[in-house]
């Protein structure tokens, strides 16, 4: 590399797309006297985020947009300075949280229509005309986006062949998630069981492992493989192929890699479950869900934490936020109500200027239709959850709904049929004490206007 790309014409401030990101990555990488592919990931063997072949050549085609470290390492290794990393970062954070808003707004608009960006055609039975006005980049982004909404169309219409059948559940889905795998294929496993009226100890024994494992196997099935569920659809008789098939099928998707297990998450089982929610309806006390936060929120809140984390893992939390909030905008979006306590309007986390744009993004996102947001007033007092914070993962099919608590020690995970039901009980009370949605949009709208 012949010495530091000169990068400071780049108007980083102007990013808002994939494809203005994307541009500047690729002028960087020619400035940089375009390194190979086996160059750049050469330079970054040793690094935090190595790189690979396949990931650089992906991204500056465009065909994928990268993580926020993947873009650094590429950054560093093209040997761009760290005193211009943080424009960078806030570049990316702009598209991850942007692109996720546009393509809703999009969708929403081709839902409405019945189809998707027609040309409407003159009175003579001919094609409308290009506004001349349109410059022809504007064209191609629109003529990519309606590409990409058409293939979300066609694997829609591929969903539709996965749909339960009569007898089945109209809720159910299939997993998407290797975590409501693990947990549906290890409640199959146990009912089996209890059915074919053996113990713990008889199953190990035909398995010839402990006890312990196939109690854990039995939990959440991260010890078994996919060989042990082979073996236990012999001893338990299950001679319907159609099941065997689901079983084994469960078995493969619980191994799989989630998205999020790169990271160094605590919350790694939480995300795994809301990868493949239906709906969330979270009860927040004191600060915005994760699902809602604007990246300068979430990185004031990870800086808080005690004890203290490296910077390395402040942005892979940020990061990890901002990927769970395109579950939003997804054809079919995951569907969010949020009950916030009035004390989160008021406490101002990062200064005025970063919880002022908390509460834009608030407001921005309860007008989409898969989302609500209510605000608990003061004068409210107190009520059932006034000392807790909860999210409600309704999943559907075997595995229902788990409820997810958070605290200071620590996480915990609920899924009994008698706690599901105390805490909807709960939820109701929460949504029956909180302002209309109306009435909860303006207080928000009221307090990002004191900020200003």
């Amino acid at each position: 590399m012949d010495g530091t790309p000169y990068t400071g014409d780049l108007d980083l401030d102007a990013v808002h797309t994939r494809d203005d990101l994307i541009a500047l990555l690729k002028i960087v990488h020619i400035r940089a006297d375009k390194p190979s592919l086996r160059t750049l990931e050469a330079r970054t063997r040793h690094s935090a985020t190595p790189l690979s072949k396949t990931a650089v050549a992906e991204m500056l085609k465009g065909l994928r947009f990268p993580r926020k470290a993947t873009m650094v390492s590429f950054l560093h290794a093209c040997g761009v300075p760290d005193d211009r990393m943080d424009s960078w970062q806030r570049a990316w954070e702009r598209v991850a949280t942007g692109e996720g808003m546009a393509s809703s707004r999009a969708a929403q608009a081709a839902h409405s229509l019945g189809h998707v960006f027609p040309i409407e055609p003159r009175n003579d039975g001919t094609p409308a005309q290009s506004d001349p006005t349109v410059d022809a980049a504007t064209v191609r982004r629109l003529e990519d986006e309606n590409k990409r909404l058409r293939a979300q169309l066609t694997a829609t219409r591929e969903q539709v062949s996965d749909l339960p059948q009569s007898g089945e559940s109209a809720s159910y889905r299939r997993p998407l998630s290797p975590v409501v795998s693990q947990r549906e294929l290890g409640a199959r496993l146990h009912t089996l069981r209890e059915e074919n009226k053996l113990t713990v100890e008889q199953v190990a024994s035909y398995l010839m492992c402990s006890p312990e494992k196939v109690r854990r196997m039995e939990g959440n099935f991260r010890s078994g493989t996919v060989r042990d569920v082979r073996d236990l659809c012999s001893l338990y008789r299950v001679t319907e192929p159609a099941e065997r098939d689901r079983l084994m099928e469960l078995a493969r998707e619980a191994k799989q890699q989630g998205w999020w297990q790169p990271y160094n998450l605590e919350y790694a089982d939480y995300v795994g479950l809301e990868a493949a929610a239906t709906a969330s309806k979270n009860f927040n006390p004191l600060i915005v869900p994760g699902i809602l936060q604007t990246a300068d929120y979430a990185r004031e809140l990870h800086v808080k934490v005690v004890p203290a984390l490296g910077q390395e893992l402040i942005e892979q939390g940020v990061e990890t936020r901002l990927i769970r909030q395109r579950r939003l905008s997804e054809t079919n979006p995951l569907r969010v109500w949020s009950i916030l306590d009035e004390a989160v309007l008021h406490r101002v986390v990062g200064g005025p200027g970063v919880m002022r744009a908390q509460l834009e993004r608030l407001k921005e996102a309860a007008s989409l239709p898969n989302v609500t947001v209510q605000v608990i007033p003061f004068e409210a007092g107190a009520h059932a959850a006034t000392e807790s914070n909860f999210t409600i993962l309704e999943l559907g099919g075997p595995v229902g709904s788990v409820i997810f608590a958070e605290g200071l020690t620590g996480f915990i995970y609920l899924d009994s049929l008698k706690d599901i039901e105390r805490y909807e009980l709960i939820f109701e009370g929460l949504t029956d004490a909180a302002c209309s949605e109306d009435e909860s949009i303006r207080k928000i709208i009221d307090m990002s206007e004191a900020l200003r």
